[in-house]
Protein backbone atom coordinates (compact mmCIF):
# COMPACT_ATOMS: atom_id res chain seq x y z
CA UNK A 1 0.00 0.00 0.00
CA UNK A 2 1.04 3.22 -1.16
CA UNK A 3 1.20 6.04 2.01
CA UNK A 4 -1.74 8.47 1.28
CA UNK A 5 0.44 11.21 1.69
CA UNK A 6 0.13 14.61 3.22
CA UNK A 7 -2.86 17.24 3.00
CA UNK A 8 -2.26 20.34 1.02
CA UNK A 9 -2.68 22.50 4.30
CA UNK A 10 -0.24 20.10 6.69
CA UNK A 11 2.24 20.13 3.74
CA UNK A 12 2.32 24.29 3.87
CA UNK A 13 3.61 23.61 7.50
CA UNK A 14 6.19 21.08 6.78
CA UNK A 15 9.79 22.14 6.51
CA UNK A 16 12.84 20.79 5.18
CA UNK A 17 15.27 19.44 7.61
CA UNK A 18 18.89 18.56 6.05
CA UNK A 19 17.62 17.17 2.82
CA UNK A 20 18.76 20.20 0.66
CA UNK A 21 22.38 20.40 2.04
CA UNK A 22 22.55 16.60 1.17
CA UNK A 23 20.77 17.24 -2.22
CA UNK A 24 23.25 20.02 -3.19
CA UNK A 25 26.07 18.21 -1.36
CA UNK A 26 25.64 15.22 -3.53
CA UNK A 27 24.25 16.53 -7.19
CA UNK A 28 26.81 18.53 -9.49
CA UNK A 29 26.80 22.21 -9.23
CA UNK A 30 25.75 22.71 -12.52
CA UNK A 31 23.63 19.99 -13.16
CA UNK A 32 19.47 21.44 -13.43
CA UNK A 33 17.42 18.87 -11.08
CA UNK A 34 14.62 16.91 -12.11
CA UNK A 35 12.39 16.48 -8.32
CA UNK A 36 9.89 13.92 -9.03
CA UNK A 37 6.61 13.91 -6.36
CA UNK A 38 7.71 17.99 -5.31
CA UNK A 39 4.36 18.17 -3.48
CA UNK A 40 4.67 21.59 -1.96
CA UNK A 41 7.77 22.69 -2.67
CA UNK A 42 8.97 21.71 0.99
CA UNK A 43 12.34 20.76 -0.30
CA UNK A 44 12.16 22.64 -4.58
CA UNK A 45 12.46 26.12 -2.48
CA UNK A 46 15.29 25.75 -0.31
CA UNK A 47 17.26 24.00 -3.24
CA UNK A 48 15.98 27.29 -5.17
CA UNK A 49 17.36 29.42 -2.72
CA UNK A 50 21.01 27.78 -3.16
CA UNK A 51 20.54 28.75 -6.23
CA UNK A 52 19.50 25.57 -7.67
CA UNK A 53 17.70 25.10 -11.09
CA UNK A 54 14.59 22.65 -10.79
CA UNK A 55 11.74 20.75 -12.40
CA UNK A 56 9.68 20.13 -10.08
CA UNK A 57 6.45 17.65 -10.65
CA UNK A 58 3.55 16.45 -9.12
CA UNK A 59 -0.11 14.88 -9.78
CA UNK A 60 -1.87 17.28 -7.26
CA UNK A 61 -2.86 20.54 -9.31
CA UNK A 62 -3.18 22.38 -5.36
CA UNK A 63 0.64 21.04 -5.00
CA UNK A 64 2.17 22.49 -8.08
CA UNK A 65 0.30 25.88 -7.66
CA UNK A 66 1.98 26.57 -4.02
CA UNK A 67 5.28 26.34 -6.15
CA UNK A 68 7.69 29.22 -6.95
CA UNK A 69 10.52 29.80 -8.77
CA UNK A 70 10.69 26.23 -10.52
CA UNK A 71 9.37 24.91 -14.15
CA UNK A 72 6.31 22.52 -12.37
CA UNK A 73 4.99 19.80 -14.41
CA UNK A 74 1.57 17.81 -13.91
CA UNK A 75 1.82 14.27 -13.80
CA UNK A 76 2.50 11.07 -12.45
CA UNK A 77 5.80 10.20 -12.22
CA UNK A 78 5.46 6.54 -13.74
CA UNK A 79 3.80 8.44 -16.88
CA UNK A 80 6.16 11.01 -17.27
CA UNK A 81 8.15 11.62 -20.20
CA UNK A 82 9.95 15.03 -20.63
CA UNK A 83 12.05 14.15 -23.86
CA UNK A 84 14.96 15.45 -21.93
CA UNK A 85 17.48 14.58 -19.34
CA UNK A 86 18.95 16.12 -16.01
CA UNK A 87 22.37 15.95 -14.18
CA UNK A 88 20.00 15.25 -11.07
CA UNK A 89 17.28 13.37 -10.42
CA UNK A 90 15.31 13.11 -7.16
CA UNK A 91 12.94 10.39 -5.71
CA UNK A 92 12.25 11.30 -2.41
CA UNK A 93 9.93 10.98 0.58
CA UNK A 94 9.85 7.23 0.01
CA UNK A 95 8.02 6.59 -2.57
CA UNK A 96 10.00 4.06 -3.58
CA UNK A 97 8.79 1.89 -0.44
CA UNK A 98 6.05 0.26 -2.78
CA UNK A 99 5.44 -3.23 -4.48
CA UNK A 100 7.50 -4.49 -7.05
CA UNK A 101 5.70 -3.36 -10.31
CA UNK A 102 5.02 0.48 -8.77
CA UNK A 103 8.70 0.37 -7.85
CA UNK A 104 10.09 -0.57 -11.58
CA UNK A 105 7.59 2.02 -13.00
CA UNK A 106 9.39 4.89 -10.58
CA UNK A 107 12.61 3.93 -11.60
CA UNK A 108 12.25 3.98 -15.26
CA UNK A 109 10.78 7.11 -15.02
CA UNK A 110 14.02 8.12 -13.67
CA UNK A 111 16.10 5.97 -15.95
CA UNK A 112 14.61 8.11 -19.08
CA UNK A 113 15.36 11.08 -17.32
CA UNK A 114 19.21 10.56 -16.40
CA UNK A 115 21.51 12.26 -17.95
CA UNK A 116 24.60 9.94 -19.05
CA UNK A 117 26.74 11.37 -16.19
CA UNK A 118 23.86 12.54 -14.15
CA UNK A 119 22.95 11.27 -10.46
CA UNK A 120 20.24 10.06 -9.12
CA UNK A 121 19.26 10.15 -5.20
CA UNK A 122 16.47 7.86 -3.85
CA UNK A 123 15.14 8.50 -0.23
CA UNK A 124 13.48 5.25 1.00
CA UNK A 125 12.74 3.63 4.51
CA UNK A 126 15.51 2.94 6.90
CA UNK A 127 14.88 -1.11 6.28
CA UNK A 128 14.70 -2.17 9.61
CA UNK A 129 12.02 0.26 10.03
CA UNK A 130 8.87 -1.06 12.42
CA UNK A 131 11.11 -3.58 14.02
CA UNK A 132 11.07 -1.79 17.30
CA UNK A 133 7.35 -0.98 17.97
CA UNK A 134 8.27 1.88 20.79
CA UNK A 135 6.41 4.79 19.64
CA UNK A 136 8.34 8.40 18.94
CA UNK A 137 8.45 11.94 18.29
CA UNK A 138 9.49 14.62 17.29
CA UNK A 139 9.20 18.02 15.70
CA UNK A 140 9.58 19.79 12.16
CA UNK A 141 9.20 23.55 13.13
CA UNK A 142 5.66 24.04 14.67
CA UNK A 143 4.77 20.29 13.47
CA UNK A 144 4.67 17.52 16.25
CA UNK A 145 5.32 13.98 14.86
CA UNK A 146 3.65 11.05 16.05
CA UNK A 147 4.25 7.59 15.27
CA UNK A 148 2.80 4.80 17.18
CA UNK A 149 0.85 1.10 16.49
CA UNK A 150 4.20 0.55 14.89
CA UNK A 151 4.15 -3.48 13.51
CA UNK A 152 6.19 -4.90 11.02
CA UNK A 153 5.19 -8.39 9.39
CA UNK A 154 7.59 -9.15 6.81
CA UNK A 155 8.15 -6.49 4.28
CA UNK A 156 4.73 -4.95 5.40
CA UNK A 157 5.30 -2.30 7.39
CA UNK A 158 1.67 -1.35 10.33
CA UNK A 159 1.52 2.75 12.34
CA UNK A 160 0.03 5.56 12.57
CA UNK A 161 1.23 8.75 11.88
CA UNK A 162 -0.26 11.99 13.81
CA UNK A 163 0.75 15.29 12.77
CA UNK A 164 0.15 17.83 16.01
CA UNK A 165 0.15 21.40 14.25
CA UNK A 166 -2.02 23.11 17.48
CA UNK A 167 -4.22 25.32 16.40
CA UNK A 168 -3.52 25.37 12.77
CA UNK A 169 -4.34 21.58 12.51
CA UNK A 170 -4.15 17.80 13.38
CA UNK A 171 -3.57 15.08 10.93
CA UNK A 172 -3.83 11.34 11.47
CA UNK A 173 -2.63 9.13 8.77
CA UNK A 174 -2.93 5.33 9.18
CA UNK A 175 -0.05 2.96 7.43
CA UNK A 176 -1.72 -0.57 6.42
CA UNK A 177 1.26 -2.76 5.37
CA UNK A 178 3.47 -0.12 3.21
CA UNK A 179 6.35 -1.72 1.24
CA UNK A 180 9.80 -1.97 2.81
CA UNK A 181 12.46 -2.47 0.41
CA UNK A 182 15.59 -4.87 1.31
CA UNK A 183 19.21 -3.44 0.33
CA UNK A 184 18.96 -6.17 -2.15
CA UNK A 185 16.31 -5.53 -4.05
CA UNK A 186 17.00 -2.23 -3.93
CA UNK A 187 19.98 -3.14 -5.91
CA UNK A 188 17.85 -6.01 -8.10
CA UNK A 189 15.33 -3.03 -9.04
CA UNK A 190 17.98 -0.88 -10.17
CA UNK A 191 20.04 -3.56 -12.50
CA UNK A 192 16.51 -4.63 -13.81
CA UNK A 193 15.93 -0.42 -15.16
CA UNK A 194 18.82 0.25 -16.51
CA UNK A 195 20.89 1.67 -13.20
CA UNK A 196 23.62 0.88 -10.86
CA UNK A 197 24.40 1.87 -7.34
CA UNK A 198 26.63 4.48 -6.50
CA UNK A 199 26.85 4.61 -2.53
CA UNK A 200 24.89 4.27 0.24
CA UNK A 201 24.61 7.86 1.61
CA UNK A 202 23.87 7.35 5.10
CA UNK A 203 24.60 4.43 7.47
CA UNK A 204 21.42 3.23 7.84
CA UNK A 205 20.80 3.11 4.21
CA UNK A 206 17.98 5.37 3.95
CA UNK A 207 19.35 7.35 1.19
CA UNK A 208 21.42 6.05 -2.28
CA UNK A 209 22.73 7.70 -5.42
CA UNK A 210 22.68 5.49 -8.92
CA UNK A 211 23.63 6.24 -11.90
CA UNK A 212 23.04 5.20 -15.32
CA UNK A 213 24.92 1.67 -16.08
Amino acid sequence: MRDPGAPVDLYRLLEATDEPELIDREIPESAEILELGCGSGRITHPLIALGRRVVAVDFNPEMLELIEGAETVLSRIEDLDLGRTFGGVLLMSTLINAPEEMRLELLRSIRRHLAPAGIALIERYDPDIGNDPTPTERHNGAVTIRVSEIARRGHLLYQTVEYDAGTHGNWRIRLDGRYVVSDDEMLADLAATGLRLLRWIDERHRWLAAALV
